[in-house]
């Protein structure tokens, strides 16, 4: 990106020019318009400007959708809790997230049971 001030200009006008990345195209704006075009991507006051990238995405979601793919991730361990239980149970949360269950050993595959909590930091 090039900035031309008014008075290095030959029509006396601040100018703008963009370079592509390949540098094989360029345009060439006066710098006001540059400026509005610029200032359209900031969001309003209050306001939250948010893409999705990847499977988020409203492409990829409307392809699955196409497709008849179901979205919901489903959990090893099934939810039969009531809902003060269910905010309880990190080892399902933990399973659903990570795909692994946190209670079983990685090295011989046998129950683990939790033995003890840290309550205190120091």
């Amino acid at each position: 990106m090039v900035y031309i001030t008014a008075e290095d200009s030959h029509d006396v006008t601040a100018k703008v020019i963009s370079i592509s990345k390949d540098r094989k195209s360029r345009k060439t704006f006066n710098a006001m318009d540059w400026l509005a075009r610029l200032v359209t991507h900031i969001p309003g006051r209050y306001e939250q400007t948010v893409r999705y990238y990847g499977w988020y995405s409203n492409k990829s979601r409307g392809m699955r959708k196409k497709a008849n793919q179901n979205d919901n991730i489903p959990a090893v361990i099934p939810n039969e809790m009531f809902s003060k239980e269910f905010g309880q149970s990190w080892a399902r949360l933990i399973q659903k997230i990570y795909a692994v269950d946190p209670l079983i050993c990685p090295k011989c595959q046998g129950q683990m049971r939790i033995i003890s909590f840290i309550s205190n930091s120091r």
